[in-house]
């Protein structure tokens, strides 16, 4: 397939906050979503960058847990805190993970 004829890449923009910084080597970075839906594909991109981050986020005993935070920034909206790993990501999406 010709570039011209290839769907355009998306992202979202994510941020590492203490263990994850540590666990990442980054602070933040811009994360190729395209053909991801929501924060379950997200989480599994990274689990597939940095080995183990999945378990951080997605303990074997539930999704989240007093010890770590997704907050979603979005243009046009107030910040708010992703607990349903079902919930919706849109491009340009910034993501905060501590």
């Amino acid at each position: 397939m010709s570039e011209e004829h290839k769907s355009p890449r998306k992202y979202v923009y994510v941020k590492y906050v203490g263990r994850t910084a540590v666990m990442t080597g980054r602070v933040r970075e811009a994360l190729d979503i395209t053909g991801t839906q929501d924060i379950a594909g997200v989480l599994d991109r990274l689990e597939a960058a940095y080995p183990g981050f999945m378990n951080v986020y997605n303990p074997p005993d539930g999704m989240f847990n007093q010890n770590t935070a997704i907050i979603c920034r979005r243009k046009g909206y107030p910040s708010f805190s992703i607990v349903d790993p079902e919930t919706l990501i849109k491009e340009g999406d910034v993501l905060t993970f501590w």
